[in-house]
């Protein structure tokens, strides 16, 4: 039979506050406080956070600095770049998927609804 351990709602809120503050991640918590289920501390950071404990006031680490404007609107631009050369790319893979159609008239694209054969 499958052990099962309870943990107060003090230690829970205490592994996740370390969590939450950046000093451990998640596996971290798990393998420092020999806790099993894979998404056992997940499932107290949904609930703890969710709840916004008094204990849980400084979720953020104040180690680490706020991007500036100037970062932001850097890498906003750098992701429009991207998202353009990838629906650029996209429109070319159509267009090989159209050719390749009329070539050697063989169906490549998927039909939506479509079911999978069974094997």
């Amino acid at each position: 039979m499958k052990e099962v351990n309870y943990y107060s709602d003090l230690f829970k809120e205490t592994v996740v506050k370390e969590v939450l503050d950046g000093f451990i991640c998640k596996d971290e918590a798990r393998r420092k406080y020999g806790i099993k289920g894979k998404t056992t501390v997940l499932n107290w950071i949904r609930k703890f956070d969710g709840n916004k404990s008094k204990s849980m006031n400084s979720r953020k680490n104040p180690s680490k600095s706020v991007k500036s404007i100037e970062e932001l609107e850097a890498e906003n631009a750098r992701l429009k770049q991207e998202l353009d050369v990838e629906q650029l790319r996209n429109r070319a893979l159509n267009v090989m998927i159209d050719i390749a159609e009329n070539q050697f008239k063989i169906p490549i694209r998927k039909k939506s609804g479509a079911r999978q054969s069974k094997k």
